[in-house]
């Protein structure tokens, strides 16, 4: 009973600092949209939630943290290196939150991103079940 609490403080802690986003897309509200997401991020680069792409580093969220993602061509020929480092809110640029200031439209692909995710997860997974609840309030 207690999980389902905390849940539901995710999912309304979330939807409030959506709504503040979408009222007043400051650097500062993004950064909150942003982490207030975190708990809903999926396991996994190939499922992260992208912020941004800016000077050849992804910015994403992946497993309630975020990531800078590099991917650069290595000295050796045509190979190609990528490199992953975790990293703070306060490491992603402004010019990445520009990507985001469209904020409805950040959530909607946010949203449609992790359905995708959560049809394809097993129904007793947890992390499942807290972005399904998040779904269902954004309807």
């Amino acid at each position: 009973m207690a999980l389902e609490a905390i849940d539901v403080n995710e999912v309304e802690k979330f939807l409030n600092a959506y709504d503040r986003a979408r009222s007043m897309p400051s650097d500062e509200n993004l950064l909150k949209l942003v982490e207030a997401l975190l708990p809903f991020a999926p396991p996994g680069i190939e499922w992260g939630i992208e912020i941004s792409s800016v000077a050849g580093m992804t910015y994403l969220l992946e497993d309630g943290r975020v990531i800078a993602v590099k991917v650069s061509r290595d000295e050796f020929g045509p190979f190609m290196q990528t490199s992953v480092t975790p990293v703070g809110l306060e490491a992603i640029p402004a010019s990445a939150l520009k990507n985001i200031r469209d904020v409805e439209s950040f959530v909607q692909k946010t949203a449609a991103h992790l359905g995708e995710w959560a049809r394809k997860m097993p129904a007793n997974n947890r992390q499942k079940q807290l972005v399904e609840q998040l779904l269902l309030a954004l309807r």
